[in-house]
């Protein structure tokens, strides 16, 4: 449910997630190099220049949430109004 002033960029959105008013998936980066995804505590080149988040199941974002490129959030997350995810959350994750 993506309904409200949001940007979700080349991302995997799942099923029953919800993006608070201005939460806003960055999927590029700065210095224009490929964007990086961390797996398994390893950082794996995606070779994108362009990639959003993968977001599991059943998470939910407050207003003005900011989500760096190539970040993995896990299923059933809330993250607070306001924050930077500027690494992966982990599933059942609450971010104040």
């Amino acid at each position: 449910n993506i309904p409200h002033f949001n940007y979700v960029g080349d991302s995997i959105i799942d099923e029953n997630c919800n993006l608070g008013a201005g939460t806003m998936v960055a999927n590029l980066r700065f210095d224009d190099k490929s964007i990086s995804v961390e797996v398994k505590n390893k950082k794996i080149d995606s070779q994108r220049r362009k990639m959003g988040c993968i977001m599991g199941n059943n998470t939910k974002t407050g207003i003005n949430v900011t989500i760096y490129p190539g970040r993995i959030i896990g299923s059933s997350c809330y993250i607070y109004p306001g924050k930077v995810v500027d690494k992966n959350v982990p599933d059942n994750t609450v971010l104040r």
